[in-house]
């Protein structure tokens, strides 16, 4: 059976190699050492990269966002029933008469207080200017600036009719110029005909030199009616060019107001913002005054229970919050002291969450007291009677604002030297392409829940964790 072609080759090949290893030993001996050693090292850096990359740290990544820092706090509160809900009135009224007393149980519709009524009127009058002037201002505010086009319309209607003289100018030098040039031509056609004429006279003569006068007089009209014609159309266009130039700066003014307007009416718009809020809170104190007026100047309780605080003394100015008012199951008063980072952030209204043993419920500040020697400030809350006179403990979630650059906590790092952050740099080592820790040193703006805003250059994604401790220059791998 004949063997196959490529068998054939394949045994010529090892036979032919088989007699060069016969003929040169040593040659084929060195061969063969570099073929080991090639091997060889292309195991190495196989089992290198295995190894290094085992070893690595494994790390995962994040990008800054925008958005808003939130503190959890938490506070040692302390429970009384003595608190209550605020009864709220306008600031500055004269108090003319308190008719109950701070700890005495009122029912509904019970006078608390009388206003002086004519302070009460003024006070009424002057709010309702007060709402007109914001309503007013608020209308304005959101009705758009528009840039005038009257100076642009003049201009254009001054430069198309400019360009119509510029026309009528060149049409009339036109017809001119075509009547002194048939004119010529009329002069010109007399002259041939004379001099065409076979009979030489002393009249003849005297005809062609009056036809030739008559051309000459011919030929400087047509020449003084084109030199007027071109005159005219100079004059003509340099007028409209004037006017072209007016049009085109007009033009120009008219676009520049118009950025001007569109920047005004933003302005505006974000001011009406601003107004209508103030507007809102205009209205609500009129409101609130127009009650009282329509109660006869007296302050009522709204619902029945006891007066824990009253803030009300006659001939005095009326506070925003007249007194404290508990219901029947007599209302409770919170009351937890917030260090100084904390005060900063907290105002009138803040929401807290209060525990106590299994209870839990929510409430808001109502006080602020004035900040201690070490900037320690005292809050108020007010619950109601679920609560038992005692500790508590008091959470707060304040907004410490809205950065443009939040990570999340685990992504800053903190040393000796300062705040910093790692971002991953690809470079090229023998093993291939690898990635190292790159520190960035960033300053810390705010810190909350897990998450802390930065000021950096922060052109790309940061570590945000690891499975191992990291540093500056060291080779990772990024987890996914």
């Amino acid at each position: 059976m004949a063997k196959k072609p490529h068998f054939s080759r394949f045994s010529a090949l090892r036979e032919a190699a088989a007699g060069w290893r016969r003929a040169e030993p040593r040659q084929a001996g060195r061969l063969a050492a570099v073929g080991k050693f090639f091997a060889a090292m292309l195991v190495l850096t196989l089992a290198a990269r295995g190894l290094a990359g085992a070893s690595m740290p494994v790390v995962t990544l994040t990008g800054a966002t925008s958005g808003s820092i939130t503190q959890t706090r938490t506070a040692a509160g302390s429970l009384s029933v003595q608190g209550g809900a605020p009864l709220t009135l306008p600031e500055g009224l004269l108090v003319t008469e308190v008719c109950a007393n701070a700890g005495e149980e009122v029912a509904a519709g019970a006078v608390i207080a009388r206003f002086d009524a004519a302070g009460l009127a003024q006070a009424i009058a002057e709010a309702e200017a007060n709402v007109q002037q914001l309503r007013t201002t608020v209308a304005q505010l959101r009705d758009p600036e528009t840039a005038d086009a009257f100076a642009l319309q003049q201009a254009q209607q001054q430069l198309d009719r400019a360009y119509a003289e510029s026309e009528a100018t060149w049409q009339a030098g036109e017809e001119a110029v075509a009547e002194a040039r048939d004119a010529r031509d009329s002069a010109q056609n007399a002259l041939n005909a004379l001099r065409a004429a076979t009979p030489e006279s002393a009249d003849t003569a005297q005809a062609i030199a009056e036809a030739e006068a008559a051309l000459a007089a011919a030929e400087q009209a047509l020449q003084a009616a084109e030199e007027s014609a071109e005159a005219a159309n100079k004059a003509a266009a340099s007028s409209a060019q004037n006017y072209e130039d007016a049009r085109n700066s007009a033009a120009h003014s008219f676009a520049e107001a118009a950025k001007d307007a569109a920047k005004t009416t933003a302005s505006n718009s974000a001011q009406a913002g601003v107004t209508a809020a103030q507007l809102a809170a205009a209205e609500a104190t009129l409101a609130e005054l127009r009650a009282l007026q329509q109660a006869g100047g007296a302050l009522t309780a709204p619902a029945a229970g006891t007066l824990t605080e009253l803030n009300l003394t006659p001939g005095q100015q009326s506070p925003r919050v007249a007194g404290l008012l508990a219901d029947g199951e007599v209302g409770s008063t919170l009351v937890f002291t917030l260090d100084e980072s904390a005060a900063k952030l907290a105002t009138v209204g803040t929401a807290v969450t209060v525990r106590q043993g299994s209870a839990e419920g929510q409430a808001a500040i109502t006080a602020l007291g004035a900040a201690d020697d070490d900037g320690n400030v005292q809050a108020t809350a007010a619950l109601d009677g679920r609560w038992k006179a005692g500790a508590a403990t008091v959470e707060l979630k304040l907004n410490a604002g809205q950065f443009s650059q939040c990570l999340p906590a685990t992504a800053v790092q903190s040393d000796s030297s300062g705040d910093f952050v790692y971002l991953i740099e690809s470079r090229s080592t023998l093993l291939g392409q690898q990635n190292a820790l790159v520190r960035l040193p960033v300053t810390v703006l705010a810190q909350g829940d897990g998450t802390v805003a930065v000021d950096a250059a922060l052109s790309g994604q940061v570590v945000a964790g690891a499975d191992k401790p990291l540093a500056a220059g060291a080779w990772v791998r990024v987890a996914g």
